[in-house]
């Protein structure tokens, strides 16, 4: 048997040699797919390559003041020393200048929110100032980059200006969740971003490396996957959270020194059926205002046919025009993918909920 790797190990391996020759990256991935694990690896590989790191998630961030805080946060939790204490002065400044403004509210919120925004653009360029006192490069990655940009138009403009100075102080790894948005602002010429990170795809997992990994792991601990590895993999699709997940639960169900079987794969489907019912069902509630993307992912579970064929489009209530839109708005948000010509929804327990619930 080959040794058993964490799915994250090669891809964290790829980037580490991009982010040491000066490249940006990006990881273009549906949800669930593994991208913080991936760059958690790579900073721990940047670490021990003795390069600075830091790590920004700006999942649900919605002001340009918030975003500063989280990237302050990430710098002053990785950094030491003397170069904690240059992002320490940085803050002190900004926190006095914003003491010493007089005036009324009115006033005082508008000079704040200037100072949000100058506060923001100097936080963005720590790297330059992090170089000038360690000659070392940083590997800043940064997690839900679709909040962030979210928060106004301009912030991709800002990143650009700051990212495309920092050739030699600092790499950039970008991650997000839904990737139809991430191709749009890198891919799309006029936008300020195009061309400015190299795009690493993060498909679904070899089923032998995936099997490696799981069946080593049980046998561990004393345990046989048995012949539930197999009914596991099929279903997960090479999925990495969702065969991780699938995985737990066969471990918890298949005692020391056992083999899990069909019986013990069926005592698994009932616990994660019970853990991400609630889940699914607010995702279906959520589409609520969008019938026919509720109908597409009923015909990409359930249809008969291709999602185009007359069939499927007569048989879910679909006409090809609302198919094709309502599909690309899925891609768009990460919950369908095309693999091989082919749309197929990303997350296969979602798909067996839709084949469970719709009929």
């Amino acid at each position: 048997m080959r040794r058993a790797r964490s799915p994250a190990t090669a891809a964290g391996q790829k980037l580490l040699s991009l982010a040491e020759g000066g490249h940006n990256t990006r990881l273009s991935a549906p949800r669930r797919y593994g991208k913080t694990s991936i760059i958690l690896r790579l900073l721990a590989e940047a670490d021990r390559a003795g390069l600075h790191t830091v790590h920004v998630d700006f999942y649900r961030c919605v002001t340009r003041g918030e975003a500063a805080r989280r990237i302050e946060e990430a710098y002053l939790a990785r950094l030491a020393g003397p170069l904690r204490r240059t992002v320490s002065a940085l803050t002190r400044s900004w926190r006095t200048t914003v003491k010493a403004q007089a005036g009324g509210m009115a006033v005082q919120a508008e000079y704040i929110r200037q100072l949000d925004n100058q506060h923001l653009a100097d936080l963005l360029d720590l790297p330059k100032r992090i170089f000038a006192k360690s000659g070392v490069r940083t590997v800043v990655a940064f997690d839900e980059l679709q909040d962030f940009l979210r928060i106004d138009d301009g912030l991709d403009g800002l990143l650009r200006s700051k990212i495309q100075l920092h050739r030699d102080e600092a790499s950039y790894v970008f991650a997000g969740s839904e990737p139809g948005m991430l191709d749009e602002l890198f891919n799309r010429k006029g936008r300020p971003l195009f061309d400015q990170a190299r795009p690493i795809p993060v498909g679904p997992l070899d089923g032998d490396d995936l099997a490696d990994y799981i069946g080593a792991r049980f046998e561990n601990s004393g345990r046989d996957s048995g012949a539930a590895l197999e009914l596991l993999l099929d279903l997960a699709r090479g999925h990495p959270q969702r065969a991780m997940l699938l995985a737990h639960h066969l471990w918890e169900q298949t005692n020391r020194g056992q083999a899990a079987d069909e019986e013990t794969y069926q005592a698994v489907l009932d616990a994660v059926d019970r853990e991400t019912r609630e889940r699914f069902e607010r995702t279906w509630l959520d589409l609520g205002s969008a019938p026919a993307q509720r109908r597409v992912l009923a015909a990409l579970a359930n249809g008969p046919q291709s999602l185009y064929s007359k069939t499927t489009l007569l048989a879910f209530e679909l006409d090809k025009s609302a198919a094709q839109q309502a599909t690309q708005a899925l891609i768009y948000g990460g919950d369908v993918m095309r693999v091989d010509g082919r749309f197929v929804i990303v997350d296969p327990l979602l798909e067996r909920w839709l084949q469970r619930t719709q009929h």
